[in-house]
């Protein structure tokens, strides 16, 4: 009998071959728990009502909504300097493109720090990380707004970074936590929709900020934004993590009380082997492709624009702080819009019509049939370019905005909703790992984006980047045909299977 290479299918099913190659399942004698379409909840919850499986359909919302607005937040706090670059230049007597540093340093922290925190999150659980590390985003954007010089600031954006990389890697662990593979696809596509959305919506709002009342401002707006929902983090968001195979207490922790700091949630020894888990998972192909793919989706088809509009946007249109702010985040926020309409929800409707003529197994490759939406990414980058190289009326820059995002956000979604259907239990692992390709990716782009295009044209350097996103979009391709049998061959992760 051969397991399938499927953490979340295994936890129901078994699979054999007879000589003829015709495959049978075996169904655990244990009863399965099933949803309101007759279909195996994956994973099964347990008896408990602690189980965060088991908790209120409306207490889950409410924790994913303060997760959604963290990440939201974090993400518009990056998103809200870039507008400004012009200004700050001038004050702290730099170029624009020294300026551009501001964000790129604050991307690569963000990147690495959560290297750092996975393996504690999957001890001593998410909350204490929450909130230890947007702690420090607050204070550390307080002392961006009150650092005199260019060195001050870009220090202390580091440890913004730093503070905001917890809100961008365990989310999605911690959805994973609560919601089934079934319905996941929907709420991990919210709160792609608000880490995506975040550094769109952060330009209009920079914009008017530093043309009103100053750019240092944005910093102190940033730290208030963070500090609101720091309270709400502590005093009202509970512990996710949970084992699934640790019964000792008949009964577990009421609501309220998974609200404190217990010490350790899971009774396991922390030791320094795990601390390369995170890189254990980048030997599966189902992980480190889309990783790969997402990092030129996300830095291509969001950051790039964040980084160069106020420069394209002031020599074309003679454009303010504030008008570079609205062209750029209003298109890529509608953008944003339509392409989670078409993605999260459908990709779930899928995967369950897939179960129900598969007894019961939800194929994650399934979720990648709608990654087609997402070459709209490339097609946007071309629009934008030869746009911008025409020197056309900006409302042909904000069509190729918005084609872009819808893109962008298909993209974001499939990635997070596909991988953690694949190894539900390494969750925190796949979202750290994903988090990582993005934010050094994008950190690299500050150095080349504006001075590529300004050296050749736009059209010239957008559609380089289109050509590169679009051969990493490829290999999905070989996820759809073979990823099941890929996933199969490799084996499953020996971490975490209790979560």
């Amino acid at each position: 009998m051969a397991e399938v290479a499927d953490p979340e299918r295994n936890s129901f099913h078994a699979e054999k071959s007879d000589s003829d190659g015709v495959r049978e399942k075996e169904t655990q004698e244990r009863p399965l728990k099933l949803d309101a379409n007759g279909l195996p909840l994956v994973p099964q919850p347990s008896d408990r009502t602690d189980d965060p499986l088991n908790w209120p359909r409306w207490y889950k919302y409410y924790v994913l909504t303060v997760l959604c607005l963290l990440g939201f937040i974090v993400q518009f706090g990056a998103g809200f300097v870039p507008a400004a670059f012009g200004p700050i230049s001038v004050s702290l007597h730099v170029t624009k493109q020294k300026a551009s540093y501001l964000t790129t340093s604050y991307t690569l922290l963000g990147g690495l720090t959560p290297l750092l925190i996975t393996p504690f999150s999957n001890v001593y659980g998410r909350k204490p990380m929450y909130i230890i590390f947007t702690i420090i985003a607050v204070a550390a954007n307080i002392g961006s707004g009150y650092a005199k010089t260019y060195g001050g600031v870009i220090t202390s954006r580091v440890f913004v970074g730093v503070g905001a990389s917890a809100a961008l890697a365990i989310s999605a662990a911690t959805i994973c936590d609560m919601f089934f593979q079934g319905e996941r696809g929907k709420f991990m596509g919210f709160y792609a929709l608000a880490i995506t959305n975040g550094p769109h919506f952060g330009p209009i709002a920079g914009g008017f900020v530093a043309l009103n009342i100053g750019w240092r401002w944005i910093f102190f707006i940033n730290a208030i934004m963070l500090g609101s929902i720091t309270l709400l983090l502590i005093f009202t968001f509970p512990e996710t993590l949970f084992s699934r195979e640790d019964y000792s207490k008949e009964e577990g922790l009421s609501y309220w009380q998974r609200l404190t700091f217990h010490g350790k949630v899971l009774d396991r020894p922390l030791k320094l082997a795990d601390w390369g888990n995170n890189f254990k998972m980048m030997k599966y192909w189902a992980v480190i492709i889309p990783c790969v793919y997402y990092a030129t989706t996300n830095t291509y088809g969001s950051i790039v624009f964040v980084l160069t509009a106020s420069s394209i946007t002031e020599d074309l249109y003679k454009f303010n702080t504030a008008q570079n702010g609205v062209l750029l985040g209003v298109p890529l926020t509608l953008g944003c819009l339509i392409g989670e309409a078409c993605t999260g929800w459908i990709s779930d409707l899928l995967v369950n019509r897939y179960a129900k003529r598969h007894d019961g197994y939800r194929k994650p490759e399934v979720r990648l049939y709608l990654a087609f939406i997402a070459l709209l990414v490339p097609v946007g980058l071309i629009i934008h370019g030869v746009c911008v190289k025409e020197r056309t009326h900006w409302i042909g820059l904000a069509i190729g905005l918005t084609v872009t995002s819808i893109g962008v956000q298909a993209g974001t979604t499939l990635t997070y909703a596909y991988c953690t259907d694949c190894y539900k239990p390494q969750a925190a692992e796949i979202s750290t790992l994903i988090n990582l390709a993005r934010q050094i990716f994008a950190f690299t782009i500050g150095f080349y984006a504006l001075p590529f295009g300004q050296s050749t044209s736009f059209a010239a350097s957008e559609g380089t980047f289109a050509a590169i996103n679009f051969l990493t979009w490829c290999p999905l391709m070989l996820l759809i045909w073979k990823g099941d049998k890929i996933r199969a061959s490799q084996g499953e992760p020996d971490l975490h299977k209790d979560l």
